[in-house]
């Protein structure tokens, strides 16, 4: 996915289909937190209560995607356009992925309670994240969900 410079301090993503992502879920400071889970979106971090889950940056970059979009229907080819860009990847790289985030959050494909399965169509992310933007990793108590 090209970067197109704006002039400003913050760039423009394009997608496939020529939308803007300036709100891209990469922006610096989102974190999106659910149940004992924090993901932040740089630098790249998945934290499930105290410990540091260690997923590739592939998977963090499908994450934040249904993330930004939850309780949406993603298609597969948008998250393989939206991640992989234009480069020509399978759709087996994309379960690869899905099933290592479910590992990491403690998910199953069988009784899903994080990342639904489309069969066809694509993912869906089952939980209405809780955004937080801080830029510092502070915890604000007021923001807690737990």
């Amino acid at each position: 996915m090209p970067n197109v410079p704006t002039g400003g301090s913050r760039d423009v993503r394009v997608c496939a289909l020529g939308q803007s992502m300036q709100d891209s879920p990469r922006d610096p400071g989102q974190v999106y937190r659910f149940d004992d889970v924090e993901v932040r979106a740089r630098p790249i971090g998945v934290r499930r209560g105290d410990r540091m889950i260690g997923v590739e940056p592939k998977a963090h970059a499908v994450l934040l995607q249904l993330l930004s979009h939850a309780g949406e229907a993603i298609e597969r080819e948008r998250l393989l356009d939206t991640v992989w860009g234009h480069r020509h990847v399978t759709p087996s790289v994309l379960n690869r992925i899905v099933a290592q985030l479910r590992r990491a959050l403690g998910d199953d494909a069988s009784n899903p309670r994080y990342i639904q399965t489309l069969h066809g169509r694509g993912y869906r992310f089952m939980v209405q994240p809780e955004k937080l933007a801080d830029e510092h990793g502070e915890e604000n108590e007021t923001t807690r969900s737990h």
